[in-house]
C-alpha cells in the first residue's frame, strides 16, 4: 500500500517555496474554488498526475496546506481546488487573481504504477482531485486504463468537476455518484453512502484493479476497513488522507 498523509511542514524558510501568481480563479460550485497559480519566475516544475503542492500563507503562520494538483502536466502552472473549509482553506479561497502565493515543489506518491491495470477510485468530497488530473492525462495520452468512480458528496450541488467527469466518461471511464445527505431519483445518482455492498460489486468487475482513496481521514479509514474485509490485498491499496 502507498500512501501519502499531508502533513504540514513548519519549515516557512524552506527552499522548495517559490513565489506564484494566481492568473485565474473560478467559482467550481457554491464551496469549491478553483486557483490557476503560474510561476512568477523561471519554468513549472515537472510533476506526476496524483502529486500535491504545499501553499503557505503568511497571516497563517508557518504552517503550510497542502492542494492536490488538478490539471495534467502538459499545461501552465499548477491547477489547484480548494474547498471552504477551515479559516486557512477559507483565506486562500479569498484570494484575487494577481495575487502571490508561496508555493512547494510537486510531490507525493498517489499515481498509478502502469497504464494498464484497472482502477477504481473512492473519492469523498475534494478527493476527486487527484482523479481528475490522473484520468484527464492518461486520456489525452491515449493510456487510459479501465476506470471505475465512486464520488460521495453531501449534496448534488458539492459535486465538483461534474462537467470534467462527464467528459471522460465512455470508453472504459464510469462515474457513479454517491450522494449522502439528499434524495432523489437520478438516474446514476445512488442516495446512500459507500458501502460493503457496493465496493463488492466494484470488485466483480475487477477483482485485480488498484484502488485510489482520497478523501478525509474518517472516508480513507471506512473505506480501506471495508476493502480489507472484502479480501482485497494490501498492494492495490493507494490511499491519500487529508485534513
Amino acid at each position: 500500500m502507498r500512501c501519502a498523509k499531508r502533513y504540514k511542514t513548519t519549515d516557512a524558510m524552506d527552499n522548495r517555496y517559490a513565489p506564484y501568481i494566481i492568473t485565474k480563479r473560478r467559482e467550481e460550485t457554491p464551496t469549491v474554488v478553483e486557483l490557476v497559480l503560474a510561476p512568477k519566475e523561471g519554468a513549472r516544475p515537472a510533476f506526476v498526475p496524483g502529486q500535491f503542492i504545499d501553499i503557505l500563507l503568511p497571516s497563517h503562520g508557518a504552517d503550510a496546506k497542502s492542494y492536490t494538483i488538478s490539471s495534467t502536466p502538459h499545461e501552465e502552472g499548477f491547477t489547484i481546488a480548494v474547498r471552504r473549509a477551515g479559516t486557512f482553506s477559507q483565506a486562500l479561497c479569498d484570494k484575487k487573481e494577481g495575487e502571490v502565493l508561496s508555493v512547494s515543489e510537486p510531490y507525493g506518491f498517489f499515481y498509478p504504477v502502469d497504464a494498464k491495470t484497472p482502477r477504481l477510485f473512492l473519492a469523498g468530497g475534494i478527493g476527486i482531485t487527484p482523479c481528475i488530473s490522473i484520468a484527464r492525462a492518461g486520456s489525452a495520452a491515449g493510456e487510459r486504463a479501465p476506470t471505475l468512480v465512486y464520488y460521495s458528496n453531501r449534496s448534488y450541488a458539492d459535486v465538483a468537476y461534474r462537467e470534467a467527469l462527464d467528459a471522460l466518461a465512455g470508453g472504459g471511464f464510469i462515474v457513479k455518484h454517491f450522494i449522502t445527505r439528499e434524495r432523489g431519483t437520478d438516474s446514476g445518482v445512488v442516495y446512500e453512502r459507500i458501502g460493503q455492498a457496493h465496493l463488492k460489486e466494484a470488485l466483480r468487475r475487477s477483482a485485480d484493479a488498484h484502488v485510489f482513496i482520497c478523501g478525509s481521514i474518517a472516508f480513507v479509514r471506512d473505506m480501506r476497513l471495508m476493502l480489507k474485509s472484502a479480501g482485497i490485498a494490501e498492494e492495490q491499496l493507494f490511499t491519500e488522507a487529508f485534513f
